[in-house]
């Protein structure tokens, strides 16, 4: 049996209706004359594991910078531990797997790290998708690309989130603790992406509180 992995519903719904869905049942939809079963994710199904988990309880200012040598990962609040336990089943049954993730690194990563956490070990395709009309489906089904061939893709988007986890967690819990020490209540968020993008919003209100307006003068010449 085929199992192809979407990366949110809608798009395991145009998969299956291209080859032939023809019973949709808990958490995936049976293309049965295709052997085939398609089901989803809903984004990102698992989550980093917290701070806390790793210094074993609360985090002291002693136990920064936390630098995990075995990264850790839990399902998702809400519906995901349910959606990830109909993937476990689905894939006892599976002879192939096809990473059926959007068409870019994240896409890459969010399908292959629940493989990796179910500890998945079998033949792996990849569906890239550009567009979900019939015809595009229909042309990426019939010449699937070798998911071991874009593992750089993987492994790309794996150094940015273990790269956001490293600068956010430590940068905060630092922050956080050194401002509580002054006196400062409450907890202080700082992110690779969030602050630089944050300061270049403060930059510009601080330019323009500090705009002092001055005359400026049109030139116009009559040239002969």
């Amino acid at each position: 049996m085929r199992l192809i992995i979407a990366e949110k519903p809608s798009v395991a719904q145009a998969i299956a209706g291209v080859i032939g869905g023809d019973k949709r049942e808990g958490g995936h939809i049976n293309c049965s004359q295709a052997h085939t079963r398609v089901t989803w994710c809903f984004g990102h199904l698992l989550k980093q594991a917290r701070p806390e988990d790793y210094a074993g309880g609360q985090v002291l200012a002693s136990h920064l910078p936390i630098i995990p040598r075995n990264w850790k990962l839990s399902p998702r609040d809400g519906g995901a531990g349910k959606q990830i336990k109909v993937i476990r089943e689905l894939l006892n049954t599976a002879d192939e797997v096809v990473n059926a993730g959007d068409a870019d690194r994240e896409g890459q990563l969010l399908v292959d790290e629940v493989l990796l956490f179910l500890n998945w070990k079998g033949k792996t395709s990849r569906l890239w998708l550009s567009s979900l009309d019939d015809e595009s489906v229909r042309r990426a089904l019939v010449s699937p690309k070798n998911n071991d061939a874009l593992r750089p893709l993987y492994e790309s988007a794996l150094a940015r989130q273990r790269a956001d986890w490293l600068m956010g967690m430590n940068a905060s819990i630092a922050l956080s603790r050194n401002l509580q020490a002054c006196g400062v209540q409450g907890a202080w968020s700082v992110g690779r992406v969030q602050t630089p993008t944050l300061a270049l919003l403060v930059d510009r209100q601080r330019d323009i509180q500090n705009f002092k307006p001055r005359d400026h003068y049109q030139v116009q010449a009559t040239l002969d």
